[in-house]
């Protein structure tokens, strides 16, 4: 197997005189092994440079081709050559565009030394082509050279092998630089546009899969050099480029051709290809990329007859008549391709398709498709678009374009991990590669460099020889198709950065095995929630596998890639091999080859009983359960691998850090000292990123306290505070509704509290793995640490209680942990968590044998995660301020037996970690904030009415309600009338905001309220008695208006009988009240946040 890269780099190290590299791609560089091969040996027949890409990049170049051009045809250089020459431009200089030594092919008479300038004297080699090798940069950069080249017939033929890729530099909607691997077509398009206009005659061929472009960087572009002719061979050098398959030698006849055109017909490259229904009446125009096989596998998928695909793969020279043939009868507009820097109307590729059609006199619209240029926009991306282009707006159950006799193979790994299983792809393609097996094998990995320090994902796509699909790439099927397995390993780390196991990675069939120290009891925890409710709905409950591949690598002193290689052969061949059947075929595969067979027997036996299979619960599609405030529902992680590299991270050559004491606890402070003062030496986080929380999604603010003001009597038994920011200069802005998510710290003294009981020095340093980069470490006290960063008086999950038994050296405390821990201890566990609330803190100190160093607490124990407040001010009416309403959350566990005798952790007072925090802020604390958005949002219409309710703390969002409207009557708006009803126990005591809400009642912009205080009256009063009181009123309100209620979940069912009983006096039936509900529930005029 080879990738096209290779295939293209033996090929020019053959059939052309000079090769020059000038690919800049930071990992995996296009032509890199070529240099390498050169500079190790003799035998490569072409002359290799390594360049440099830069201003002036191909004057070498240039001065290379006109020196042959010169000697070999006794030709005077062309009037704009010798201009260039007298410029400066096409002379070779130490100076200017200089060879790598580093790279330069080692020659002299007696020993090899490094080549320092262009080897001008093989005039031997004067009819063979010119070859280059480069990236969408390197081609960018020699287009004002290749300006000056003497025209075609006296020089030798060019061919440059663009591989299309560049890092972009754009914003993403977060404003922050993508870093995306994206072709960059629409600045490639603009220098070939340069060359023609400036007499350039030569072909630019767009490919899409890395078998088009072998074909044209070979077969069709050596016939092209014979007839004179240069050529740009276009391809995606992160698909087409580096994708591993079999790439057979395909001949074209062309004997005495010599027009581009001809040559071309004769290897059947078409101009334009097109693909979908033959009766579309609407056209998408792209060129041949991996966009084009994208928008071609969304096409499929959508099964659509209203949009078609025209594929262009020859840009120049350009044929308007082949354009105009290639399109259906039936098409009545065009959408083309247009990266989002261009103007709606411009750039090359659309002027050369609005010129065809004016050329042709068709008559038909066309439209651009903005590309993004910060991003590679997916198959369902454009699904979306063909979608948007269709009459029908409703999208179809989604086809697999995986084939039925395929198998497709998905592996998650960090890369560059030595010693890890993220080789286990390569090993196998190249197992599959041999023709003995009747397989087609194809890889493609990808990598992102930037997120947990380096991830990759590779597909392999397997599938019968000759049988193997030619209509859609492997990252269109990998990307579109459920996988027959998916291979997981080092999931604590890329869970963190991506979710793999999605609702389109993963089907019915789909075998997942995942690689870590896990226990079968422990992935249900591990697991995010939108992972579980994939598998609960649509993976089969015998189809999810756990291994640990590290111990038993370790253990039987092999590498953990071996034990993934024979976990994949046991699930992908069928279950009615035998053991001894599967050893053979270990036996002649290329990774245990030379394995005696006795040990391969043994391994393989132990691995096999290792695979544990886990059952897939139907709870696990429950939605989690909300705690302290904070939204349970996890953020959304992306279900597949960004590419922001060629290649593996470079700088990811060393063991994932691990948390560990610097230095003896009583002189760390000189360690602390030191990476303070020189913090670029120890490369320390400064001050402010320390304390933004960098590791977050959310844009984070550090905003100053402004007043702490407690709203109930001191003598009261709820705490609830007003809190006020200053935000000014922060740039932190919000709208009506949202909230503002805290990143509170543990209490200082229960910390330090717990730190001397478990004997650790706060002031020691210790260092753990960077929060901005996981690759790398920062310095932190232990007290840091275990006040901002880790959730120390959190609840455990499960797994924790199994991690907990493996350090306890008392047999009675680790039967209980494991008993804890397993399905049968499920009682004991929701009663410690629900009930009791035991913290990490708590079991560490009634478990008293078990002592995880200070490295598996960092570990193992949860980061504190922002909890979030609704916010109880407008922006528009405060200013550079932010304010919050928050009731303090205090408990004490039941009293009573524990099931295990030794516990005593009932009747301990408790504090919700967060509110405790911002109760004992100050004026001046600076605190750090995220802003989440909510469904709490003003109608759109100022005049519509608006009914609000909340009971306690739940008033906060209606304040900014009334306070927006405030603010709007006084612009001049008319504003529509506003009923709030406020729930709580005492008025006196806490009726919040009551004095606001009064004269806002007195001004007009509240037109009523519904005052309900349960404890002030004999009978207790609610606010669902308030709004029977109120039925006309409530029913008229909601005819055009929107309803909101906020607060605990208890009064919601009676608030939804209150309003049906409302309509039902309005001459509803109950099933018409209920429908409406719901009718209003979609609008989002019926709004409930509860918690």
């Amino acid at each position: 197997m080879q990738s096209l890269h290779q295939r293209l780099e033996a090929d020019a190290a053959q059939s052309s005189s000079a090769v020059f590299v000038y690919d800049t791609t930071p990992s995996a560089a296009f032509g890199e092994s070529l240099i390498r091969s050169s500079a190790d040996s003799d035998s490569t027949p072409a002359e290799v440079y390594s360049m440099q890409t830069r201003a002036g990049a191909g004057s070498s170049l240039v001065g290379f081709v006109e020196s042959i051009a010169f000697t070999s045809k006794g030709a005077q250089l062309s009037s704009s050559s010798a201009q260039a020459e007298a410029d400066g431009d096409a002379t070779i200089s130490e100076a200017s565009s200089v060879p790598s030594k580093r790279h330069s092919r080692a020659r002299t008479d007696s020993q090899k030394k490094a080549k320092t300038s262009v080897d001008t004297s093989a005039v031997s080699q004067a009819d063979k082509p010119i070859v280059v090798l480069g990236s969408t940069d390197s081609f960018l950069a020699l287009t004002p050279s290749l300006l000056s080249l003497p025209r075609a017939g006296v020089r030798p033929a060019l061919t440059i092998h663009v591989s299309a890729q560049i890092s972009s530099v754009a914003s993403d909607e977060q404003g922050e630089v993508s870093l995306t691997q994206v072709p960059a077509l629409g600045s490639l398009f603009e220098a070939v546009k340069t060359l023609d206009q400036a007499g350039w005659t030569g072909a630019v061929v767009l490919s899409e899969t890395a078998e088009e472009a072998a074909l044209v960087g070979t077969t069709v572009a050596h016939r092209l050099n014979l007839a004179g002719h240069d050529l740009v061979n276009v391809f995606d050098g992160l698909t087409a480029g580096r994708q591993l398959s079999v790439l057979d030698s395909v001949s074209a006849s062309a004997a005495g051709e010599s027009a581009i055109s001809s040559i071309l017909t004769a290897a059947s490259i078409p101009y334009f290809s097109y693909f979908g229904s033959a009766n579309a009446t609407r056209v998408l125009v792209i060129p041949a990329s991996t966009y084009s096989a994208s928008v071609k596998a969304a096409i499929a998928q959508l099964q659509s007859a209203e949009v078609g695909l025209l594929v262009v793969r020859v840009v120049k020279p350009w044929d308007a008549k082949q354009f105009h043939a290639a399109l259906p009868s039936s098409v009545k507009s065009l959408h083309v391709f247009a990266e989002e820097q261009e103007e709606q109307s411009s750039g090359p590729f659309f002027d050369d398709i609005l010129g065809s059609l004016i050329q042709s006199g068709l008559k038909l619209k066309v439209r651009a498709v903005p590309v993004p240029a910060a991003s590679l926009p997916s198959v369902h991306d454009w699904i979306s678009t063909v979608v948007a282009l269709s009459s029908n707006q409703q999208v179809p159950e989604l086809r697999s374009l995986l084939p039925a006799e395929a198998k497709l193979a998905v592996f998650w790994d960090l890369d560059a991990t030595t010693g890890q299983t993220e080789t286990v792809p390569l090993r196998l393609a190249a197992a599959f590669a041999a023709p003995s097996t009747g397989i087609d094998a194809k890889l493609a990995i990808a990598y992102d460099n930037f997120r947990q320090g380096g991830i990759q994902q590779a597909s392999l796509l397997l599938e019968p020889l000759g049988k193997a699909t030619k209509d859609f790439t492997i990252a269109a099927v990998a990307a579109t198709s459920p996988a027959s397995l998916l291979f997981l390993s080092s999931p604590a780390a890329i869970l963190k950065a991506y979710e793999p196991i999605s609702s389109t990675s993963v089907g019915r069939d789909t075998r997942i095995v995942i690689s870590a120290n896990w226990t079968a009891d422990e992935v249900a925890t591990k697991l995010a929630h939108p992972a579980k409710k994939v598998l609960a709905a649509v993976a089969g409950s015998s189809n999810l596998f756990v291994i640990d591949a590290d111990k038993i690598a370790a253990a039987h002193s092999i590498r953990s890639a071996d034990v993934a290689e024979i976990v994949f052969w046991s699930l992908y061949l069928p279950s009615s091999i035998s053991a001894k059947e599967i050893v053979g075929l270990l036996a002649q595969s290329p990774s245990f080859g030379s394995w005696e067979k006795a040990k391969l027997v043994e391994v393989n036996g132990v691995v096999r009983n290792a695979i544990t299979q886990v059952t897939v619960e139907s709870s696990w599609a429950e939605e989690p359960m909300a705690v302290d405030g904070e939204d349970a529902a996890s953020v959304s992680l992306p279900t597949s691998l960004i590419p922001t590299a060629a290649g593996p991270n470079p700088d990811r050559t060393f063991a994932d850090p691990v948390a560990e004491i610097v230095g003896k606890p009583k002189d760390s402070w000189h360690n602390a000292a030191q990476r303070l003062l020189f913090p670029e030496s120890y490369e320390l986080e400064r001050k402010v990123d320390e304390k933004m929380r960098p590791d977050l999604l959310e844009k984070n603010f550090l905003i100053t306290v402004y007043e702490n003001r407690r709203l109930t009597p001191s003598n009261y038994d709820r705490y609830v505070f007003h809190l006020e920011f200053d935000t000014a200069g922060t740039g932190l802005k919000y709208a009506i509704g949202e909230a503002l998510g805290i990143h509170g710290w543990n209490d200082g003294e229960e910390t330090l509290d717990f730190l001397k009981w478990y004997g650790l020095d706060p002031d020691a340093v210790i260092s753990v793995p960077s929060r901005l980069d996981p690759s790398r470490v920062e310095q932190r006290t232990v007290f840091q640490v275990f006040q901002q960063n880790l959730d120390i008086f959190g609840k455990p999950g499960k797994s924790f209680y199994e991690t907990l038994s493996r350090y306890a050296t008392n047999k009675n405390e680790e039967r209980a942990l494991r008993f804890i821990a397993c399905a049968d201890g499920h009682a004991t566990f929701k009663k410690m968590s629900e009930m009791d609330t035991v913290t990490y803190a708590d079991l560490l100190r009634q478990f008293p044998s078990a002592r995880p160093t200070i490295a598996d607490l960092v570990r193992e124990i949860d980061p504190i995660h922002p909890r979030h407040y609704s916010i109880s001010s407008s922006q528009n009416f405060v200013g550079d301020a932010v304010h919050l309403l928050v009731v303090t959350v205090e408990w004490n566990t039941p009293k009573g037996e524990y099931l295990l005798s030794f516990l005593s952790l009932s009747g301990s007072q408790r504090f919700g970690q967060c509110t405790r925090y911002l109760a004992g802020l100050k004026a001046g604390d600076q605190v750090m904030v995220s802003i989440k958005p909510s469904v709490m949002k003003l109608p759109a219409l100022d005049e519509a009415p608006v009914i609000m309710a909340g009971l306690g703390t739940g008033a906060a969002p209606f304040r900014a309600f009334i306070q927006e409207r405030a603010w709007r009557k006084e612009q001049g708006y008319n504003v529509g009338p506003m009923l709030y009803y406020f729930g709580s126990r005492h008025r006196s005591e806490e009726y919040l905001y009551g004095e606001e809400i009064e004269a806002y009642l007195q001004e007009g912009i509240v037109t009523k309220t519904g005052l309900a205080f349960s404890r002030d009256t004999a009978q207790k009063v609610y606010i669902q008695h308030k709004m029977n009181e109120d039925a006309d009123m409530l029913a008229k309100m909601l005819e055009n208006g929107a309803f909101y209620l906020c607060g605990p979940t208890w009064p919601a069912a009676d608030v939804f009988e209150a309003l049906c009983s409302a309509f039902m006096k309005h001459g509803r039936t109950r099933e018409q009240a209920e429908a409406y509900i719901e009718e209003l529930k979609e609008k989002e005029a019926y709004v409930l946040e509860v918690y």
